[in-house]
């Protein structure tokens, strides 16, 4: 039995480490910012600006540099959230700090997580994951790992 247990906790800390190799580096250079993106998920579409991928049950995962131009990142983020209550979200979180901001919301059993992180003066980077509700459990990680790794690179 304690081989049995031995060989159980060998395999799952085997598989762990694989999981965690299996986040792959996305970048945009002239945005000026790195971001990892979880194991699973699949690109679906590219631009100069960023990517979208797809996730299992239909997860979207958007990341992306912008310009702010003559606003503020604190003003690119209000009007962010202002306009994702327009289109439904009923926002239950919003955190908005000088250099990085994050806000979430609920809409038609759907979860929506927002990163943001000022970068390289005049802009920032940010990601959107869109997820089931019953899958908040699951990806209360996959989120604080997202988080983190959003950084900028390259300035």
């Amino acid at each position: 039995m304690a081989r049995f247990l031995l060989s159980l906790v060998s395999i799952l800390f085997c598989s762990t480490l694989l999981q965690a190799q299996a986040w792959q580096p996305f970048g945009v250079r002239q945005f000026g910012f790195i971001f990892n993106v979880p194991p699973g998920f699949v690109l679906t579409q590219r631009s100069d600006q960023g990517a979208q991928f797809r996730g299992e049950n239909d997860a979207l995962l958007t990341v992306w540099g912008t310009r702010l131009g003559k606003h503020s990142f604190r003003a690119e983020i209000e009007h962010r959230m202002v306009e994702d209550e327009k289109d439904g979200w009923k926002l239950t979180y919003r955190r908005v700090m000088p250099r990085w901001a994050s806000f979430s919301g609920i809409k038609d059993e759907q979860i929506r997580y927002v990163r943001a992180i000022a970068v390289c003066n005049d802009r920032a980077a940010l990601f959107t994951i869109n997820y089931s509700s019953d899958e908040k459990i699951q990806y209360d990680p996959v989120v604080v790992r997202m988080v983190r790794s959003l950084r900028a690179e390259g300035c």
